[in-house]
């Protein structure tokens, strides 16, 4: 089927409203490539009348399929060396000094299929048994949080595939975590155990989520209008702890979007530290 320019709109203005991702004229490939498939399926011969049943769905199941194939899930293992040189040499030093006192939380807030809150718990528990404190990962909680239904399917099975295994991960990880069966790579009772995972909208209210010591929400603005990143932003800092940082993307940044935050600079990695309540 051919998108027509007002077609494109009114699947723009419905993908938005649902999930915040904002498609810039140009985007209308990403329209025809991942909804041809759906709209097929559901017997409609144009993309209007795919839009007028997405609109007339009651059940939300349509609405839930469009919202999981215009999500981008690009993620692996320990992304972006530079972040994980501050996650080693500073933020999880941090936390586990928290975790000697009690529960530390970390929101991993763009989860896709689990990779960096698994990443995360993989780190805590290197650095706690380096310091002779290996229970310590007791205390560690991470939420993991995706839109994408068939993204955290996979996030909590935990079990990825050999090219999923090669991207980030290092052979030492790879034995020390996970156990190879069949084709698959399925990762250890202990790590997979410190994340939960579950389907939430970051357009939704964030009072259920309680507060935490870190926040990544990475590589996901970048498809949100100015106006909804200063929200997001501004409901991240209410949930983050004082003192405590938020990460983003490599080429992302805060600045003219969040005052409740000052950037601070360690080896190439920035990170955004809530400013202490007034």
């Amino acid at each position: 089927m051919k998108l027509t320019s007002n077609e494109f709109d009114l699947l723009k203005g419905f993908v938005e409203k649902h999930c915040g991702i904002h498609l810039e004229p140009g985007k209308e490939y990403l329209i025809e490539t991942r909804l041809t498939d759906i709209a097929i399926e559901n017997d409609c011969k144009s993309f209007f009348e795919f839009y007028q049943k997405a609109q007339g769905d009651t059940t939300g199941k349509l609405r839930n399929r469009i919202v999981d194939a215009m999500t981008t899930n690009e993620t692996y293992f320990f992304r972006d060396d530079n972040l994980w040189t501050f996650m080693r040499e500073v933020a999880v030093p941090e936390l586990l000094r928290k975790a000697a006192s009690g529960p530390v939380r970390v929101w991993s807030a763009a989860a896709s299929t689990g990779q960096e809150a698994y990443s995360v718990a993989m780190l805590f528990d290197e650095l706690a048994r380096a310091q002779g404190t290996p229970s310590l990962s007791r205390n560690l909680e991470i939420v993991g949080t995706d839109i994408s239904s068939a993204a955290l399917f996979l996030a909590i099975s935990a079990r990825y595939d050999s090219l999923a295994i090669r991207r980030g991960l290092s052979d030492d990880r790879r034995t020390r975590y996970f156990t190879e069966s069949g084709s698959v790579w399925v990762l250890s009772d202990e790590i997979k155990s410190r994340a939960k995972f579950r389907r939430f909208n970051l357009m939704d209210s964030f009072a259920g989520l309680g507060a935490f010591d870190l926040v990544l929400c990475r590589y996901v603005a970048i498809y949100f209008q100015e106006s909804f990143k200063r929200d997001l932003f501004q409901r991240i800092g209410g949930v983050l702890k004082p003192g405590c940082p938020l990460l983003l993307g490599a080429t992302e940044t805060l600045r003219g979007l969040a005052d409740e935050f000052e950037s601070t600079v360690h080896k190439n990695c920035t990170a955004f530290v809530r400013k202490p309540s007034r």
